[in-house]
């Protein structure tokens, strides 16, 4: 009986769970066109990151062993932004990082797009 309780808790903590590829998958079902997400290592400090296109512009998410770490990790994100056009936002203990170095969204609505959809995801 003991080995069903911890079997079902596994499954339940997966479920919960939203990795990149729910990210990716979210991203996909508002519309928008994500590329093959590959492994960065810890482009953020910390976290475990994949970076691809989305639509035209450069993302990356990274998942964190924490709240806490992925918050501390954000201000790294906005340096991946650099010069260009872009967004670095914290949601549970994932980061996005997007940058438009390329002025592919000149209004920002596919950045505010691909935000809100991450956050809609990983909250």
């Amino acid at each position: 009986m003991p080995r069903v309780a911890l079997a079902l808790m596994l499954l339940l903590v997966a479920g919960c769970s939203s990795g990149v590829d729910d990210v990716l998958d979210a991203w996909k079902a508002a519309g928008e066109s994500p590329s093959a997400f590959t492994d960065v290592g810890e482009k953020l400090p910390g976290g475990k990151c994949r970076a691809g296109k989305v639509s035209g512009l450069d993302a990356t998410v990274c998942v964190f062993e924490s709240t806490e770490k992925a918050r501390q990790a954000e201000e790294s994100g906005w340096t991946l932004v650099g010069n260009a056009a872009g967004a670095a936002t914290v949601s549970g203990k994932m980061v996005l990082v997007i940058a438009d170095p390329r002025k592919e969204d000149p209004s920002g609505r596919r950045i505010n797009a691909l935000v809100k959809a991450f956050q809609g995801e990983t909250r």
